[in-house]
């Protein structure tokens, strides 16, 4: 279904207010906008809602659409995908030296009930290595204090929600794109404030196994031009209990957005030693023009805060390129350094093809 361009640029408005259509936090940053404002899910990734569909295709690219694709089948509801292809390589000799890899296949379906009051999500990964659903909740919205309440397997509430798994606020913290869990979750969002609680198994989705369980959550204030935040978690089992704390936040500065998450993570097992790692991560997003985006990330690690020199350092520079609508193009070199010094050549070049809608 196409409506007519007229129609969306009417509602000039509301498109300021509309969400980024990529799931990367430095686009909420630009704006001033919350997460939940782009997507079905409150904290963030997956499924874009209208607004964020709109302005992908007449905000973000460098060439609008000149008719808006409507995400919606019928009358409540919606859906939506991201496909991405990933070719990277190494300048010296390695194994493997060049790689081409389907990094994501999601597809997404939200039904809309009630009068907007209750929804009904699956965020389904369908490649590269299997077919599993990554979110499928229902979730009930309007309660007082503008909040909700989800129940189901979702994404924890923690953090910056980077799209890079890799990075180490996402990968030590273990809260990333592969780690869902199953539970139940709160949130208020009155006026700049959002908050989330959530108690799941702590199984990163698995069936449960012991007793124990998993409190997750994030607070932050969010403002036009800044935000700042923070987060908390216990991990509880009968071998191990795991904490993390941190704190991020964000500033935009006209074409400039940076944006930062520092986390402690504490492992204390049954048996053995306590283990305590600090991870941190900074982001620079210049827009060099529309559709035309900069970007800088350093990530840091110290593996064991009580081990010397066993650090780690990741930095990526690139640049990302949205041409036309539902297409975002990418090109990065990424620098993995260690200490002590590995032997093996670690940096990485990568390009990126990304649909999605």
């Amino acid at each position: 279904m196409r409506l007519p361009v007229e129609l969306v640029l009417g509602a000039g408005a509301l498109l300021m207010t509309a969400a980024p259509a990529v799931a990367e936090p430095y686009l909420s940053v630009r704006t001033g906008l919350k997460c939940s404002q782009c997507h079905t899910n409150v904290t963030g990734g997956g499924n874009r809602t209208a607004y964020g569909a709109i302005f992908a295709q007449t905000q973000l690219p460098m060439r609008p659409a000149g008719a808006v694709v409507s995400k919606t089948l019928g009358d409540f509801l919606s859906v939506g995908w991201d496909l991405r292809l990933d070719g990277s390589g190494t300048f010296k000799a390695s194994t493997p030296q060049t790689s081409i890899d389907l990094e994501e296949a999601q597809l997404y379906v939200a039904a809309s009930l009630l009068e907007d009051r209750l929804a009904l999500y699956i965020d389904q990964t369908v490649g590269p290595d299997r077919a599993v659903a990554r979110e499928a909740f229902a979730m009930v919205r309007r309660l007082p204090g503008n909040g909700y309440a989800k129940a189901g397997k979702f994404l924890l509430p923690y953090g910056l929600r980077l799209p890079d798994n890799a990075e180490y606020v996402r990968e030590r913290t273990g809260f990333t794109y592969y780690t869902p869990d199953q539970g139940v979750e709160v949130g208020f969002e009155p006026g700049p404030l959002t908050v989330s609680v959530a108690l799941t198994n702590g199984t990163a989705g698995a069936a449960e196994n012991d007793n124990g369980k998993q409190v997750t959550s994030s607070a932050a204030v969010i403002f036009r031009r800044w935000r700042l935040g923070a987060s908390a978690s216990r991990n509880s089992s009968s071998s191990n209990r795991r904490d993390a704390v941190g704190s991020f936040g964000g500033v935009s500065l006209g074409p400039l957005a940076l944006l930062g998450e520092v986390d402690w993570v504490r492992d204390a097992p049954v048996q053995g030693d306590t283990v305590r790692q600090l991870a941190a991560y900074a982001e620079a997003d210049w827009l060099v023009r529309r559709g035309l985006n900069a970007k800088v990330t350093y990530g840091y690690l110290d593996k064991n805060l009580d081990v010397p020199e066993d650090q780690k350092v990741r930095a990526r520079f690139g640049l990302e390129f949205f041409p036309v609508a539902f297409v975002r193009l990418a090109g990065f070199y990424t620098l993995l350094a260690d200490i002590p010094q590995a032997t093996t050549d670690l940096d990485r070049w990568s390009l990126e093809a990304h649909l999605l809608f």
